[in-house]
């Protein structure tokens, strides 16, 4: 898990930046295994109650990575927004 943000109400959020080591071999080949432990992780994490999103490290070299980032974590937030008391 690169980053973990717990909200107020208690959610558990999970950011995770996934470069090639994460779908690939030390050559750089496509893994199948690497990949599907990968998402047996996930499934194990959503079954605790976590809330996964993942970012390809790709995503965050564009040059419009900001504005993406900014509206992503804008929608999150108001997501998981406290309701009014």
């Amino acid at each position: 898990m690169d980053f973990l943000l717990l909200t107020p109400e208690w959610s558990r959020i999970v950011i995770e930046v996934d470069g090639i080591q994460h779908y690939a071999d030390t050559t750089g080949k496509a893994s199948p295994r690497i990949y599907s432990e990968m998402v047996a992780e996930d499934r194990r994490l959503r079954l605790m109650g976590y809330d996964i999103y993942r970012f390809g490290g790709h995503e965050l070299a564009r040059p419009d990575a900001s504005t993406m980032l900014h509206s992503f974590f804008g929608e999150l937030l108001s997501r998981h927004k406290r309701p009014a008391a």
